[in-house]
Formats: structure tokens, C-alpha cells, sequence
């Protein structure tokens, strides 16, 4: 097998072989000049001629190239000698073509002379730099090792050139982003805005508005929907019928409060809270009430003085009720009735510990709702 197909066969393995990243392909050519400097076993003197190559960037790093030159040379002994050099080499580049940057080189090549002294193969590695003036136009420069396959003797070729070249260099395009997977489709059977799954009530009627729960809104919030409420502006805690609408009192109510007093004292302690609450509860209800809390006493001691009495703790319960249940001051009054109005005998312990109590009387105000 002839070392010319040997050369060929090697420099298609190394333009084959690259890595697929391919963005900067193309052609080139190079022109420049080289000085060889012939091993000292070869009697030749060093010289200096131009060179010719022409490349092949086959990918945004890697690419080869054929490279020719013939150098005019001498031997020590006085003979004109012409040597003709030619190779094939592999090319790696440490940036995109187009960039400045380093290379190394590494290929294989041929000596031809008239002398069969010079006539030999050699393997050729080196390393340079492409200053990158351009996208076409670049100046490289760089130095080359020959080695003579039958004898081991060593050439350096350092070099300065010129390269153009006929591709067009761009920037390696981003990887596309992988396409989102399309959405889940979100089912709403009653169409009101609410997925199913979170749908609390599925079967709302088609255009009412509806919570974020896809329940019908309840804006005043009395257990009536708003399609069926015909009073949207019923009070807080108002007791409503089916239409939404408060149930207005017809008839007055007592209700008897279960508040005891320390000896001789006006003070209401919280453990009556509940107790209270019981008429706070029923106001609210009843928006269109208002109440009398009434102060009784059992007929022990002076009729003035338990007057007085009934009177401050009828008081106290009414600034209870007040102060911490937010009923309005002008829906309650207070009265101390004393021990005119008994609701059983006095002349027993248990008669009296009943006419002794706080009661309260609630009355309507108006006859239908605003």
C-alpha cells in the first residue's frame, strides 16, 4: 500500500471523525510564509518560501487541511536543492472560527527531491494562533514539528500566513425550549367560573353570581341567596322568613334574666354573660325592638332604699348589655321598679329570693320592616 493512499486514508478519518456540533462549516484558503529548519543530520541548509493550503472547516472547532510548499534550498556541500513539502492535517481550534483563538495541528506529509537522501515521510504536529481580524480574514501564525518516519530526524517550520474563508460564521444558535405540555382541561358543568373539583354547590342556576366556593353569593349574609332574597339589606342577625325579609315582632316579650348581686352591691360579674347574651341575641333578631331592663327587690328593708337599689343594678345590667354586646344605648332603658311589683309571697325565704330579679321587657317599635 503506497504512503499517498496512506495520507488519504488518515486525513478523511480525521475529517470524519468530529463531533456533530456543526455551526461554522465551510472552505478556506491560506497563503504565507515558512522557515525551515532542516535537522543538522541532513546536510541541508535552512530556508525560507512560501507555502499554499487549502481547508475545510467541517465543524464550529474542527477541520483539516492539505498544505504545500517548496523550498530552494542548498545542501552543506553546495548543490542547489529544491524540497518539496506536502501534508494533510487534522485542526482543532479552542474557539468558534470567527473568534480569536488557539489551535493545535496534527497530521502526516511527504519530503520530494531530486537527492533520495531528503525523500521520506514525516508526521507533522503543532500548535498556532488565529487572530480573527474578520469573519473572512484572519492572520495565523504558529510553529510546526516534522518528524522523519525512517530515520526520527526533527524539523521545526515556525510560519506566519494569511486565511480566507468562504463560509459564514455565526453564533451557535440556543437550544429551542422543550414544548409545554399542553394544559389540563378543566371542567366547570354548571359554568360559573369554578372547576368541579372544587365546586361546592355543582348545580348552581346558570347566570347568578357565585362565591369562590361556586356557591350563590348571600350578600347581607342572612342564609337567604341573593336570586331569592327580596330584602338584600337585612341587618345583621336579623331574623329573616324564606323571601329574605325580617320577621317583624307582633307582641311584646319578658324575659326573665337570672342575675344574682353580691349583698348591697350593683356590680355584674361575667359569670352572667350567657345569661345576658339571651336578650342580646333576641335584639338582634329583632332589629326593630327596644328593651327595658326592670330591677326588682324583695320587701325587706326600707321601701326607699330598695327603690335606690333596683335601680342601680337595672342600671349596671343595661351598660352590660351595652358595652359588651353592641346593642345601640338608644334600644335600652333601665328601671328600678323596688318591691312594688312582687311576683310572689315575701313572707317566705323562697317567695323572696324570686321577687328578687332583673327581668327584661322587650317591645316592637314599628310595624313592618324598612
Amino acid at each position: 500500500m503506497s504512503r499517498a493512499f496512506l495520507i488519504i486514508l488518515l486525513a478523511s478519518a480525521l475529517s470524519f471523525s468530529i463531533h456533530a456540533d456543526e455551526e461554522v462549516t465551510g472552505p478556506y484558503v491560506a497563503l504565507g510564509q515558512n522557515y525551515f529548519i532542516f535537522d543538522s543530520d541532513k546536510d541541508i541548509e535552512n530556508d525560507h518560501d512560501f507555502y499554499f493550503g487549502i481547508g475545510y472547516q467541517t465543524s464550529n472547532r474542527w477541520g483539516f487541511e492539505v498544505n504545500y510548499t517548496e523550498i530552494n534550498t542548498q545542501t552543506d556541500l553546495g548543490p542547489d536543492l529544491d524540497v518539496e513539502f506536502w501534508s494533510v492535517s487534522g485542526i482543532y481550534r479552542y474557539q468558534p472560527r470567527g473568534q480569536a483563538s488557539m489551535f493545535w495541528n496534527v497530521g502526516v506529509g511527504e519530503y520530494e527531491s531530486r537527492l533520495n537522501t531528503v525523500d521520506s515521510a514525516a508526521f507533522r504536529i503543532g500548535l498556532g494562533y488565529d487572530f480573527a481580524n474578520s469573519d473572512s480574514y484572519s492572520w495565523v501564525v504558529g510553529t510546526d514539528v516534522l518528524m522523519n518516519t525512517e530515520d526520527s530526524e526533527i524539523d521545526l517550520v515556525p510560519y506566519v500566513g494569511l486565511q480566507y474563508f468562504f463560509g459564514t460564521p455565526k453564533k451557535k444558535a440556543a437550544a429551542a425550549s422543550p414544548t409545554p405540555p399542553p394544559a389540563p382541561q378543566v371542567k366547570d358543568s354548571d359554568g360559573d367560573g369554578v372547576a368541579d373539583q372544587l365546586d361546592r354547590c355543582p348545580n348552581t342556576a346558570a347566570g347568578v353570581q357565585v362565591d369562590s366556593n361556586g356557591c350563590e353569593l348571600d350578600s347581607d349574609n342572612d342564609g337567604v341567596v341573593n336570586s331569592k332574597d327580596k330584602c338584600l339589606n337585612t341587618p345583621a342577625g336579623a331574623k329573616v322568613d324564606q323571601d329574605g325579609c325580617r320577621v317583624i315582632l307582633q307582641e311584646d316579650v319578658s324575659i326573665k334574666l337570672n342575675v344574682q348581686f353580691a349583698n348591697n352591691s350593683d356590680v355584674v360579674s361575667d359569670d352572667y354573660r350567657n345569661e345576658i347574651a339571651k336578650v342580646a341575641n333576641f335584639m338582634r333578631q329583632y332589629p326593630d325592638t327596644n328593651v327595658v331592663i326592670e330591677g326588682h327587690t324583695d320587701s325587706r328593708g326600707a321601701a326607699n332604699y330598695n327603690q335606690q337599689l333596683s335601680q342601680k343594678r337595672a342600671d349596671a345590667v343595661r351598660i352590660y348589655l351595652i358595652n359588651n354586646f353592641s346593642i345601640d344605648a338608644s334600644r335600652v332603658t333601665s328601671e328600678g321598679k323596688g318591691e312594688a311589683t312582687p311576683i310572689a309571697s315575701n313572707d317566705t325565704a323562697e317567695g323572696r329570693a324570686t321577687n328578687r330579679r332583673v327581668q327584661a321587657e322587650i317591645k316592637t317599635t314599628v310595624s313592618k320592616p324598612q
